[in-house]
């Protein structure tokens, strides 16, 4: 391998000398080229750089006087031409870059280095090297011994890497001030035990480390006498961490917990007394919980960020937060805070410049009063709390000025604008979301006029009549949400050519009507228009599917759209990613999606749609989700719609789509099928034998035939299976019984027989395993509104904070799921549909009796087993079912009493047991006292209440076992020994009467006899005239045959 790295390096540095120099060293550009053999390098020609001038190559800079090399950024530079395959690095490739201080090269799938044969090459050639980063890769401890060859290092990243076990970092690292060896198996105790004599270490990421014995770590931590920065993020700490273990950490200012499991209350912020010169903490979702206590961190005086985001920490704040007033950012959203801000330690942080105190139970005044005197505040987070009207009229202009104020869910209704007074004075505002607080009255234009620089406005769930902006050009909008709000009136032009620059539409879920105005397709710089759910009618502007446009997610759903969809000539290839027409009047044909070859996500269903599905489908190697359902297409399924890669959803269900399905479906990623409700046929013996990934499969309402395959057994994510109304024949496969995750399964109406399975039991259905179907999403890059980005922070890596999300609920998926229950078919989706389990058996052959480990799941809500042919006892063991809502044993051949401990099932709604052979006493406790007759129709032997038979007249069933009393419970109401016993007597009477009438009576006789003699004379005469004229037909045949 070494020759050959050699061999190449030596052929590319021949051309690069014949070609010459143009802005950077030739040996380096020779070491650029021979990399590019294991990376994918490329060059900015659009900037003017050239294929020579490797300084202008992306990812690479140079020192502007020499032309040396100083950088190397070349991070996921290998999968898009390599794949995924590891690959070994020759170091001998580096050495030509003398003046190179910065490499990266993370998420490479690098596997180690390559060292040169001469040991000190490395550290003579690359002695200026400072920055080095490997993360994301492959590589294995012995990575170390070659990189502590490089003295100059300041900063080694080895985050996720593959390392294990014990790593040596000791002496060979002097001069490294940061380390990360986050999220590798290593064994903390010992390796940090290796790095304690790193003097010079300042920065040190252990993240995702699982940190056994926290208290030995800490101590020996302790020994690292200018650690600045301590990142244990990502950790299920174990142990406990007392004052004592802190006293080295003199320099330490900046510790973070971030997403660890503490396992404690309140305890470890008690403990952090000896940090003086802590400036940063940083607890986000770490599992605490409980009160403060009242001297938690008061000693922390130069704290500067506190964030105890997302626990579950009560009560109010300690008394001696008043001294702590260095604080410039402040989070405390999603715990359970209970203060009055006008009297908590609050008001006396002037110089907090973030305050995020959303999703508590704080009181504040809607005027913000308390407040006024922070002059430095630049952002205020209020979301989910309680904001009360101050009775106090406070006349005073509050000294800050806001650059994000969110306030959502917290206002209560019927509450308006104008009672947030100190909003008048606000005027550099860049977003506000005032969402979810059912603010009635006329939309506030004057927010929009006050407050130029505004980019966000978030104005969702309220009770605003119209949408009204001010006759300005608002050039700074960007993101505009008032969905949900029951607006009415028209989309106007001037509203579209007034907002020239938005990037994020969304009026859904209002009473807009009228045409959408084509103007909308002026803004150029429009990504996300959502329209849907309100009352448009017309077609859709050609404007908005301008190839111009930057669109890429469009969602008119549930409007009144109609007629066909036709693009341009000229529009090919659009960048959308989503794109949903459903519940429209759409016409025509789906030769539109020529144009989209790049969607992530397709809903076209409830329209009108003709025609075959089109092939172009299987060049959307990026799709996801296809919902094509309740439509008019027809023809064949298009194999090539089975290959897509990056499939997860396809719904083709509700139309007139025929033939058999593809011997076997290849998308690997297939989650959710649903094709029930048109005319497929043939067997699905080959169809899905290997989609470990599927969790839905409803081929319901079709014409399949054949036995249910067994395969189906091995889908272990499988947890919905409807079969319904097809010709499949055959026994229950028992393979099924080893489905874990199964939440519905309906094989209702087929032709299946044999014996219900006792391995139904183990079947374990549950919501568990569905929960991945009802919240089914697939992602988008969504808007991120971050509130940090409006104030400094001294925090050295970026975490995702708990901040707002521009999430669509209309770009969410749909999923729901036909299955009879309560004797009606209902469509489930949503919460509904995450809780429904049950199964359906009706309308096959199914014999035997009810196996007893049916009702071993006590989540079931829905058990249907009618119209079959079981025999023997209704189950005791179904009264273990304490959830289920509804029971149906129609139409079977059960025998036996109704047993009485079915009276505990106190959710029960429909139990229906018509139509079967039971008898005794029907039980009349709990819900079993308002179910009406119907439900016992066709039992001749029950009795009591719905019933009009009385039980003191019934068979008594209960008799000892006598054979007339069994068969009376046997057969019926009529007891077969009697009944032969009573035929046989008068038929015998009927035969002796006859003759003794007619001897006593001579006129009878005499007439009786003639009667006969007449019968039989005019059957003779009958017989042979039909003799005669068969036997002349025939002769007259015969006849003419010879002629």
């Amino acid at each position: 391998m070494k020759k050959e790295a050699l061999w190449v390096f030596v052929v590319v540095w021949g051309i690069a000398c014949l070609c010459g120099s143009h802005g950077c060293q030739g040996q380096e550009r020779v070491a650029l080229l021979a990399l590019n053999a294991t990376l994918d390098l490329t060059y900015r020609g659009d900037t003017g750089g050239s294929y020579f001038n490797c300084c202008s190559w992306e990812g690479v800079e140079c020192n502007p006087t020499t032309g040396r090399i100083t950088q190397l950024m070349l991070p996921y530079s290998r999968y898009h031409r390599f794949g995924s395959k590891t690959w070994y690095l020759n170091a001998s490739l580096l050495l030509p870059f003398e003046e190179l201080k910065s490499l990266d090269l993370q998420s490479n799938y690098l596997g180690g280095w390559i060292a040169p044969e001469e040991q000190n090459l490395l550290s003579s050639r690359l002695s200026k090297l400072e920055y080095l980063d490997l993360s994301y890769n492959s590589l294995n401890n012995s990575i170390l011994s070659i990189l502590g060859t490089i003295p100059s290092l300041h900063r080694l990243l080895l985050k996720d890497s593959n390392l294990s076990g014990t790593l040596h970092v000791n002496g060979c690292f002097n001069h490294l001030k940061e380390l990360d060896i986050s999220c590798n198996a290593v064994i903390v105790v010992a390796t940090v035990e290796g790095i304690k004599n790193l003097s010079h270490l300042e920065n040190l990421y252990l993240d995702g480390v699982h940190l056994k014995d926290v208290g030995t770590v800490m101590q020996a931590l302790g020994a690292l006498s200018s650690l600045k920065i301590l990142s244990l993020q990502y950790n299920t700490i174990e142990g406990m961490i007392t004052t004592q273990d802190f006293h080295n950490f003199s320099k330490l200012e900046q510790l973070i917990l971030d997403y660890s499991s503490l396992n404690t209350t309140m305890g470890i912020l008690s403990s952090l007394g000896p940090l003086t010169s802590l400036r940063l903490l940083s607890s986000y979702s770490t599992g605490l919980s409980g009160k403060l206590s009242d001297r938690s961190l008061c000693n922390l005086i130069k704290l500067e960020e506190l964030d105890l985001s997302i626990n579950g920490i009560t009560g109010g704040l300690p008394t001696c937060w008043r001294n702590m007033t260095s604080i410039r950012v402040l989070f405390l959203e999603d715990n359970e805070f209970t203060n009055n801000v006008a009297s908590s330690p609050l008001i006396s942080l002037t110089s907090l410049e973030l305050l995020s105190i959303s999703g508590n139970y704080f009181d504040i005044p809607s005027s913000l009063g308390p407040l006024a005197n922070y002059s430095r505040l630049k952002v205020l987070l209020l979301d989910d709390n309680n904001l009360t009207t101050d009775s106090r009229v406070v006349s005073s202009i509050p000294k800050f000025q806001l650059t994000v104020f969110r306030m959502s869910n917290s206002l209560s209704k019927g509450f308006k604008v104008t009672s947030l007074g100190f909003l008048n004075h606000q005027y550099d505002l860049r977003t506000i979301d005032l969402s979810s607080n059912d603010i009635a009255g006329p939309f506030p234009a004057w927010l929009l006029e006050n407050n130029t620089k505004l980019e966000n406005l978030l104005m969702a769930n309220n009770l605003f009549a119209t949408l009204e902006v001010p006759l300005m050009t608002l050039h700074n909008l960007s993101v505009m949400d008032m969905s949900n709000n029951g607006m009415r009136g028209e989309l106007t032009t001037e509203f579209c050519l007034n907002v020239p620059n938005l990037s994020h539409l969304n009026l859904s879920a209002n009473r807009l009507e009228g045409n959408i105005p084509y103007e909308l397709g002026s803004i150029k710089s429009l990504y996300t228009l959502d329209l849907s759910h309100n009352n448009f009618s017309g077609g859709l502007p050609i404007q908005l599917i301008d190839s111009n446009s930057s669109l890429h997610r469009l969602s008119v759903a549930y409007n009144n759209l109609q007629g066909e969809i036709v693009f341009s000539d000229d529009t090919k290839n659009l960048h959308w990613l989503c794109l949903k027409l459903e519940h429209n009047m759409f016409t025509g044909d789906l030769s539109f999606l020529s144009s989209l070859v790049n969607l992530f996500r397709l809903h076209v269903s409830n329209n009108f749609f003709i025609g075959k599905l089109p092939r172009v489908i299987a060049n959307m190697s990026s799709l996801a989700l296809l919902d094509l359902s309740k439509n008019q297409l027809n023809g064949l399924i298009p194999q090539e719609l089975f290959n897509l890669p990056q499939l997860q959803y396809l719904a083709l269900s509700d139309n007139n789509l025929s033939g058999s399905l593809a011997s076997s479906f290849i998308a690997p990623q297939l989650s959710h099928i649903h094709l029930n409700g048109n005319k497929l046929n043939g067997s699905i013996v080959h169809l899905l034998p290997n989609s470990s990934n599927l969790v839905t499969l409803d081929l319901s309402e079709n014409e399949f035939v054949g036995s249910i395959p067994y395969w189906l057994g091995n889908l272990s994510q499988l947890s919905i299976l409807l079969l319904r109304g097809n010709s499949f024949y055959g026994r229950f496969p028992k393979q099924l019984c080893r489905l874990k995750s199964l939440s519905m399964i309906d094989l209702s109406k087929n032709n299946l027989f044999g014996p219900l399975p006792i391995c139904l039991g183990p079947m374990n259905f549950s919501s568990g395993g569905y929960a991945k179907v009802a919240s089914t999403q697939f992602h988008l890059s969504n808007l991120e509104l971050s509130p940090i980005s409006y104030v400094r922070t001294i925090r050295s890596q970026t975490r995702f904070y708990h901040d707002r999300l521009l999430v669509d609920e209309a770009m969410q998926v749909p999923h729901i799921v036909g299955f009879t229950t309560k004797r009606r078919f209902d469509a489930y989706k949503g919460y509904a549909l995450l809780n429904m389990i049950g199964l359906d058996f009706s309308c096959n052959n199914f014999s035997g009796e009810i196996p007893p480990e049916i009702a071993i799941s006590q989540d079931m809500l829905v058990l249907n087993l009618s119209h079959n042919k079981l025999t023997g006892h209704i189950p005791m063991s179904l009264s273990n079912l304490t959830k289920i809502e509804s029971i149906d044993l129609s139409y079977n051949n059960l025998i036996g009493s109704i047993p009485e401990e079915l009276t505990q099932l106190i959710s029960l709604e429909v139990f229906n047991v018509s139509y079967n052979d039971l008898s005794g006493a029907i039980p009349n406790k709990n819900q079993f006292g308002s179910f009406d007759e119907s439900s016992y129709y066709g039992n001749h032997l029950l009795c009591g209440l719905p019933l009009s038979n009385d039980c003191s007249t019934t068979v008594n069933i209960n008799c000892p076992a006598t054979k007339s009393c069994r068969k009376a419970k046997e057969d019926g109401f009529i007891d077969g020994e009697t009944f032969y016993i009573s035929f046989g007597v008068s038929y015998t009477m009927v035969l002796l009467v006859i003759p003794v009438v007619l001897f006593i009576n001579p006129q009878w006789r005499q007439g009786w006899f003639h009667y006969v003699e007449l019968v039989i004379t005019t059957c003779q005469s009958l017989f042979i005239t039909c003799y005669y004229f068969v036997q002349d037909g025939f002769r007259k045949l015969s006849s003419g045959r010879t002629i």
